[in-house]
């Protein structure tokens, strides 16, 4: 190889060092630019992840409140409603709500079904007769809470598909997300015209 040539070969710049200088800009306001939206960028998205456990969180106690709530109600009314015409068959009630096939609920009273929502199975939805629980009914994870009346001859069962607070959880943080996407361009702009001036 001649001094020519080897002078050639090592004024060549290796591949890796010419893709770093296409990705990463050269100039300093390019650089002050890529450095302060990346910044921004990476607490923002914290800030996302904070705000997606919390509330997370939060929705879980709420929803779980609602179970224990409607599980209260149906053990009262179960007791006020000993007028003596029980048939023996269990009732069905209707779903009234676009949101009722995600919750169900069961009324037992020793040891019979009597009363049911339309999308809840015949079998008992758990076997924790007091609280809470975590499972699966007909494939999709569901959250239960069991309650008992004072005589513990009925028994209560209201649960909710867990898909549904996973539902609400992305409604919640698609609120928070979209104007974080419609700043950050907005940001980028303004930092590059304060650089420019």
């Amino acid at each position: 190889m001649t001094s020519e040539q080897q002078r050639q070969a090592a004024t060549v710049t290796p591949p890796d060092a010419a893709r770093r200088r296409r990705i990463w800009p050269t100039s300093l306001q390019g650089r002050l630019l890529a450095g302060v939206l990346g910044g921004v960028l990476l607490l923002w998205m914290a800030s996302a992840l904070a705000t997606w456990h919390d509330a997370r969180k939060e929705l879980d106690e709420l929803l779980d409140s609602h179970l224990a709530q409607a599980a209260a109600l149906l053990v009262a009314r179960d007791r006020r409603s000993g007028d003596g015409d029980d048939d023996g068959l269990a009732r069905d009630a209707p779903l009234l709500h676009r949101y009722a096939p995600k919750v169900a609920f069961q009324v037992w009273h020793q040891g019979a079904l009597v009363l049911r929502s339309e999308n809840a199975p015949t079998a008992a939805m758990s076997g924790v007769a007091q609280g809470f629980d975590t499972l699966r009914i007909d494939g999709a994870p569901w959250r239960v809470f069991g309650a008992q009346g004072a005589e513990r001859d009925v028994q209560v069962f209201v649960g909710e598909q867990l898909a549904s607070r996973g539902s609400i959880l992305w409604a919640v943080m698609r609120s928070m997300l979209w104007p974080m996407a419609i700043a950050l361009p907005l940001l980028a702009l303004a930092i590059w015209v304060a650089v420019r001036l």
